[in-house]
């Protein structure tokens, strides 16, 4: 079964919503959510190592402008854990996070370097531009799960007529997913929707997913990286690492699915994700569910981090998400038409450059449109414009294109390649290109 109650097909199609955008600080992401009201994308991350220990359990939460995937500002919140998860509620113009917060337990591994710390309660707060929130306010409400837990975390639901927050808790050698109205949990009545989901924390991937390809050789076992319900679906996000010997990195990025009304897995093994293949490191990194606000369509997002070239100790972030609705007449349409930021010195054509996303037959498609033009005219390989972060690849595109006819050349290529950059290759000194018509241009994007 590929094609779930939400009518998401985790074989299908996947668009982009954020494109390896950089974070406030070194460290990679950990969770993510939207809030559509108002157009922000929330990610949290471990506060880097060079102002807080790794045991602080102290984050950085990052807000973006979910249009231009644009970096906005953040704010610290002190001893709240390690952000296994995030909700973003929004409540007129503002914005109410969900998240895990303290008290902390800090683990301890054999190596007193690899401790990390946790939060074991939950919480809810209003998000302030650069502000500072300490776990122990006395003011912040905290909801700890039935019978503790060893670390927790929270994800909100907007996709229902009644919008909902699962709660995550570790238990022993068990993940507990249990189910609450928002508007309840949100004054503090914590009541439980159903009977709670649950899973053995740790997975031997030889069990869980057999036919994962033996070759490098993969850790014993999966590695968590979020969850998040959409209606009768929990979905939750696990990493099939490398072993240390194999580099780690990127591994197999894994979704499993189960039904609330049973709490059986949907599919036999979990769903291996193949979007965003170019990006290097590619680390699975939080889910989340939001309703776009200009399709009215549910979508299941989906994060990655990657190293900040030229592989520093800097991460960024990359979301992508899964549609819920279905191709009309063999068509998706992933993102729809966008202007294309031109580079200096660079002109629109007759018609100005746009480009859109498309999936045709399980394919998906860079389209663009238009034309530019240049004087007096193009003598080497140039960028010409700057695709949105919606429309850029993780691997580069390439497609021939039109231009003026210079001594019988008549044709030359256009590239796209992962910063979105959108080139032209084939003008010399004795061959300038003054035009570039992008009309025929409908490449294979991944």
């Amino acid at each position: 079964m590929t094609t779930d109650a939400n009518g998401i097909d985790t074989t299908g199609p996947t668009g982009r919503l954020i494109h390896t955008a950089d974070l406030a600080q070194n460290p990679a992401p950990q969770a993510i959510a939207t809030d559509t009201k108002n157009e922000y994308v929330f990610v949290l991350q471990l506060e880097s190592q060079e102002t807080a220990e790794r045991t602080s359990g102290n984050l950085i939460l990052n807000r973006f402008n979910r249009q231009t995937g644009g970096w906005l500002d953040s704010m610290q919140l002190v001893g709240f854990g390690h952000g296994l998860a995030l909700g973003a509620e929004p409540v007129g113009t503002d914005t109410y996070l969900w998240t895990e917060c303290g008290p902390l337990r800090v683990t301890t591994p054999e190596d007193p370097k690899d401790a990390v710390a946790y939060g074991t309660a939950v919480t809810r707060f209003k998000y302030a531009k650069g502000g500072v929130l300490k776990a122990d306010d006395s003011a912040l409400p905290k909801f700890t799960p039935p019978g503790g837990s060893l670390a927790t975390g929270p994800s909100y639901d907007p996709t229902t007529p009644a919008a909902t927050v699962t709660l995550m808790h570790v238990r022993g050698t068990t993940r507990y997913f249990t189910r609450y109205g928002a508007a309840k949990a949100a004054v503090g009545t914590w009541t439980p929707i159903g009977a709670p989901v649950s899973i053995t924390r740790t997975q031997p991937t030889a069990t869980v997913a057999p036919s994962l390809p033996p070759k490098p050789e993969l850790e014993k076992n999966l590695s968590f990286q979020g969850f998040q319900t959409m209606g009768d679906v929990l979905y939750v996000y696990q990493w099939a690492k490398y072993t240390e010997a194999n580099g780690t990195f990127p591994g197999h990025t894994l979704l499993r699915r189960f039904s609330w009304t049973t709490g059986a897995p949907i599919d036999p093994e979990p769903v291996v994700v193949t979007s965003a293949p170019g990006l290097k490191r590619r680390e699975p990194e939080g889910l989340a569910a939001e309703i776009d606000p200009a399709t009215g369509q549910a979508r299941l997002l989906f994060g990655f981090s990657n190293t900040v070239p030229p592989d520093g100790g800097a991460r960024d972030v990359t979301i992508c998400w899964y549609p819920t609705e279905p191709p009309v007449d063999g068509v998706q349409v992933l993102a729809d038409w966008e202007d294309l930021t031109l580079a200096e010195g660079v002109r629109p054509g007759a018609e100005r450059p746009r480009g859109r996303l498309v999936a045709l037959a399980g394919t998906t498609y860079l389209q663009l449109r238009g034309g530019v033009s240049a004087s007096p005219g193009l003598t080497k390989d140039l960028r010409i414009a700057t695709l949105p972060h919606r429309l850029r690849p993780t691997v580069t595109l390439r497609h021939n294109a039109p231009r003026n006819n210079n001594k019988g050349r008549a044709i030359c290529r256009v590239e796209a390649d992962i910063h979105g950059e959108l080139w032209v290759v084939g003008a010399t000194a004795d061959n300038t290109i003054t035009w570039v018509d992008l009309d025929n241009v409908s490449a294979v994007w991944r």
